[in-house]
């Protein structure tokens, strides 16, 4: 080989190292890049995750109050038709008391009628004697007078 061709190969070869280091470190950077966009996404995802976590964690909370809830309501509407039930009973006694004493009202109101009607007998009775009784009174005054 001569002089001149191995200037010219060591000049080739530096070259293509040189084309090769660039080639390597465009690969590198563009891998840099998308590390970082992957490291940012995963970072997105975790505080995403996070988030949702404590949404979870929320809901379930909500969830639980609200079964309370439900529960107390559900007791209370028993207890509301427990009550009803007894009020109902109530009601019917206190009907068929009120039943019983209109009946013995309405009783009384004709007695009193019949009452009232052998009073106003007894009455005109007690006014025909003693209309009698004032004649006869008239008469004894009379014939005591003769």
């Amino acid at each position: 080989m001569n002089s001149r061709v191995l200037p010219l190969l060591n000049v080739v070869g530096c070259l293509a190292l040189t084309g090769l280091v660039v080639a390597q470190w465009r690969r590198e950077h563009v891998l840099d890049k998308t590390a970082a966009g992957l490291r940012q996404e995963l970072s997105a995802s975790r505080a995403q995750t996070a988030e949702e976590a404590k949404r979870r964690t929320s809901l379930e909370r909500d969830i639980e109050v609200l079964k309370e809830s439900m529960e107390a309501t559900q007791r209370s509407a028993e207890s509301a038709v427990r009550d009803l039930a007894a009020r109902e009973q109530v009601i019917s006694r206190l009907e068929a008391e009120l039943a019983v004493a209109r009946e013995q009202v309405t009783a009384w109101e004709e007695a009193l009628k019949q009452r009232d009607e052998r009073i106003a007998t007894l009455d005109a009775e007690l006014a025909k004697t003693r209309a009698r009784l004032d004649e006869a009174i008239a008469r004894i005054k009379e014939a005591g007078a003769r």
